[in-house]
């Protein structure tokens, strides 16, 4: 993480990476990350159908909410399938209601950046070729096999899903202070 750290210029960020592309990697402040992962994960919720899709977007809504300032993944990490075509194309357009800002009325803040966040994260994506062969897999190995019912269960106010961690816009410790 050191060397993130230096290479981020001495600052330390959580970074999402898209290796085998130009545009390659997204440094975001704690801040920052929880912006993007709640823009993510209201879009995210309202599209997923596939075991898939859901665990995508639970990587999402559970994100960034243990090893603060150490988050973020590479594309490459993710469990791709055979599919991983159709599988990119659901993220491009889970990323693309995102930018609608499509539940953004739930969030309790203002986020001025994340439209631009959202903006290049997109980019990696779609500039992204394929999957290449990586060391660190993601946690669950294969997303073909639907996450746990309890996870995918919905927030009773934020209509979420509420994943291993609970809701994350009701999460007080990564959400700004009511009012």
């Amino acid at each position: 993480m050191v060397a993130k750290a230096l290479a981020s210029g001495g600052r330390v960020s959580n970074t999402f990476q898209a290796r085998g592309t130009l545009e390659g990697e997204l440094h975001l402040s704690n801040g920052g990350t929880d912006v993007f992962l709640d823009a993510v994960t209201l879009a995210g919720c309202v599209l997923a159908e596939s075991a898939w899709e859901r665990n995508l977007v639970l990587l999402f809504a559970d994100g960034h909410r243990i090893g603060r300032g150490t988050d973020g993944f590479d594309l490459n990490s993710l469990p791709w399938t055979a599919d991983w075509p159709a599988e990119k194309a659901f993220l491009l357009r889970v990323l693309d209601l995102a930018m609608t800002r499509r539940g953004w009325e739930l969030l309790a803040y203002d986020p001025p950046f994340a439209m631009d966040y959202l903006h290049r994260y997109r980019a990696m994506v779609d500039g992204w070729p394929a999957p290449i062969a990586v060391v660190t897999p993601a946690a669950r190995e294969d997303w073909r096999v639907p996450p746990p019912p309890a996870y995918l269960a919905p927030c009773p106010e934020h209509g979420i899903y509420q994943g291993m961690l609970g809701c994350r816009l009701c999460d007080l410790n990564i959400q700004p202070p009511p009012g």
